[in-house]
């Protein structure tokens, strides 16, 4: 995972207008404060690394620091309990994490990213820390954003923790616990990873749909007034809240939305899953709307139970889907569900608000009704996804992306990037930053394996010609693989730099949306 440029201050000043820009000395500031409160971050950490190493009440062993958890609590000013969380991190991110922790040391990992690593990692054992690690380092950690980050982490993670498998019997509702005092308790739903995500999925479909009606009627004037449950909606003269609405669907109705009338298939959940785990050759993960890892038995259930598949094309190197195209405003099915995957949180920078449900495709090109040739067109180079708030800041014009023309296949060539596409955002005169789109993370590492299981074939099959009596060197079998992997990492890094793709014709089969 490489960035096309490396993130450095110079990078940053470039985007905020140069030297001579006004927000230049703010921005370098800030991104210099970040560098040092990783590097102070990275400090403590080593010293209770190290606390822990030379304290001989531990005897080494993270299970018996209870003695150095207390000396630690005196010094932190904290609880035992406290300090046996930081004793434990420290030692997985300087012994356990190495690559990550020189990273954070130079102060290129900001410290909440490491944090939300370190919690990723509490339940693996050492060796598979070591994995992640490992994985991780592939990464250009300095240059990418934190969703890409995040997605990452957790692909790691599931690949390595197989007793992160969820057994089938983990579905249950629980009450967690009661605060008298507040007046209030919590319940805890567990389950596999699609079923709750659909659910809550419906549960936000639901809530908005209420939301529609409760506003039309106090328009209208109408009475009753949809789940008005308590008479609010009618006092305040405005909708309830969507979070006060999921509370009343799922408290009241047990999401019965009569008399509103639900929207019909208000969505769709995307799973890729990698061809080598449906066929058994590994149990790589898949990947719940491109972000979150699910298990590959439970992936390989769902793709036994759904009655409809859709292939996803991709770059094989880089993992960028191939772009579908269109001649009409509105997206097709295929590109809608491109949408989804390249964009499952809003395009707009730092935004994490998701995008299965209440975001909508925008033109970065304006489309032109009256004179479509004129104006931007419907095609995954002018499209992403954006949540309403930041369609709406879009549409004002106080953001303004824009896209490389010579990566849009309809000019030049009909080429366009290996690469994600990326975008510029222009905040202000003198202010912008740019943003690439997802990628699938699961196709360079399928990459990798069917290169490997296309050696193993061809060995097994000489093997079986040459017979019992001439068996093959095994290290000359090492050497082969090793010179192999050097020959597609060239592969990778070529892709990056220069490496352009003519996408594939419109889809044949374009009548169902996939969400």
């Amino acid at each position: 995972m490489r960035a096309r440029r490396q993130l450095t201050e110079e990078l940053i000043l470039e985007e905020v207008g140069g030297i001579e820009g006004k927000n230049a000395g703010r921005v370098l500031a800030l991104h210099s404060l970040m560098r040092e409160e990783a590097q102070l971050h990275a400090r403590r950490l080593r010293h209770l690394a190290d606390f822990f190493a030379v304290d001989p009440d531990n005897e080494g062993s993270l299970i018996d620091a209870d003695m150095t958890a207390m000396k630690v609590a005196v010094g932190l000013r904290c609880s035992i309990t406290q300090a046996t969380s930081q004793i434990r991190d420290a030692h997985h991110a300087v012994v356990d994490l190495p690559r990550m922790f020189a990273h954070l040391e130079a102060g290129d990992l900001p410290e909440d990213y490491h944090r939300f690593l370190l919690r990723q990692v509490r339940r693996l054992d050492a060796d598979q820390i070591r994995l992640v690690d490992e994985h991780l380092a592939g990464v250009e950690i300095p240059s990418i954003p934190r969703s890409t980050f995040e997605a990452q982490v957790r692909l790691a993670v599931a690949s390595v923790g197989n007793e992160l498998k969820p057994p089938r019997e983990a579905r249950e509702v629980r009450i967690d616990g009661v605060d008298s005092e507040q007046g209030v308790a919590w319940i805890t739903i567990n389950g596999p990873i699609p079923e709750i995500r659909s659910l809550g999925l419906r549960l936000d479909a639901s809530a908005r749909a209420v939301q529609r009606a409760q506003r039309v009627a106090l328009e209208a004037g109408e009475e009753p007034i949809p789940f008005d449950l308590d008479g609010d909606v009618r006092d305040r003269e405005r909708p309830l809240s969507l979070s006060a609405l999921r509370y009343a669907i799922l408290t009241r109705t047990m999401l019965d939305l009569d008399p509103v009338e639900e929207t019909a298939q208000p969505f769709k959940i995307l799973v890729t899953v990698p061809v080598t785990t449906l066929l058994g050759m590994d149990d790589s993960p898949a990947m719940l709307d491109g972000l979150t890892p699910i298990p590959a038995d439970l992936a390989r259930d769902l793709a036994a139970t759904s009655s409809v598949w859709y292939r996803i094309l991709t770059d094989p190197i880089c993992g960028t889907h191939l772009p579908a195209r269109i001649d009409t405003y509105r997206p097709d099915a295929q590109q809608r569900m491109q949408l989804r995957l390249r964009h499952p949180v809003c395009a707009a920078p730092g935004c994490t608000r998701p995008t299965a449900l209440a975001a909508e495709d925008d033109h970065i090109i304006e489309y032109d009704h009256q004179d479509p040739a004129r104006g931007g067109p419907t095609s995954l180079w002018n499209l992403h996804r954006l949540c309403r708030r930041h369609h709406q800041l879009k549409t004002a014009g106080l953001i303004d992306p824009a896209r490389d023309p010579q990566d849009d296949p309809d000019r030049g060539d009909r080429s366009t990037s290996a690469e994600p596409l990326v975008t510029t955002w222009q905040l202000e005169q003198d202010l912008r930053v740019r943003t690439a789109e997802n990628t699938d993370l699961l196709t360079p590492r399928m990459t990798r394996r069917l290169d490997q299981a296309e050696r193993t074939h061809r060995r097994a099959r000489e093997a079986r010609q040459r017979g019992p009596d001439e068996p093959r060197c095994r290290a000359l079998d090492e050497a082969e693989d090793h010179l192999a992997e050097i020959q597609l990492e060239d592969e990778f890094t070529r892709v990056r730099t220069k490496r352009r793709i003519i996408p594939p014709g419109p889809p044949l089969d374009v009548d169902h949306p996939p969400f």
